[in-house]
């Protein structure tokens, strides 16, 4: 009893039949039967493919190019998952360019020096030997304290004595014109 609704009267057309050019009685055309097409038909067909013995030896060379540039250790293989099982098979498969990156050593000379991520390894800390330590001492003189205060003291007043009298020749060296 679908369609009935809650007897409030007959479902009305929402537009005018007779509009589109059919009467009240007419029958209705038949329904297609197939989809409409995806695609409209191509107007232009697409240009065959180049053949010959110079195309030939462009494909082989990209090919031998891409395959040269996956084995490079710089080429990085994306990760497959683990699976759940382990088979026995699995030690067996042969390893891949990804696995050999792990292995690569860089030439460290062709690279800026910002990229090396190997730390120097520290200088050992000074150990004391018993016996160098006295003959250290021996050869190092004692130096008098009074001795180092009148160096300091004679450097210090030579160079106030130099640093004035830079000072005093450009005003002696003036002549005024009157």
């Amino acid at each position: 009893m679908a369609g009935m609704g809650r007897g409030r009267g007959r479902g009305q057309m929402t537009f005018n039949i007779e509009a589109i050019g059919f009467g009240k009685g007419d029958a209705l055309p038949p329904t297609a039967l197939q989809p409409p097409p995806l695609f409209p038909p191509r107007e232009n067909l697409p240009l065959p493919l180049q053949t010959g013995e110079e195309t030939d030896y462009q494909v082989a060379l990209k090919q031998e190019f891409r395959l040269a540039m996956k084995s490079l250790p710089y080429f990085l293989k994306i990760e497959t998952k683990k699976k759940d099982i382990v088979r026995y098979s699995d030690k067996y498969h042969s390893k891949g360019a990804g696995d050999l990156a792990s292995e690569w050593v860089p030439d460290w000379r062709r690279l800026p020096k910002e990229l090396n991520i190997l730390q120097k390894s520290r200088k050992a800390k000074n150990v004391k030997l018993k016996g160098v330590h006295d003959k250290m001492a021996k050869k190092v003189k004692p130096v008098d304290k009074t001795e180092i205060l009148k160096t300091l003291e004679d450097w210090i007043m030579w160079t106030f004595i130099s640093f004035s009298h830079s000072k005093s020749r450009p005003e002696q060296e003036v002549i005024h014109s009157n």
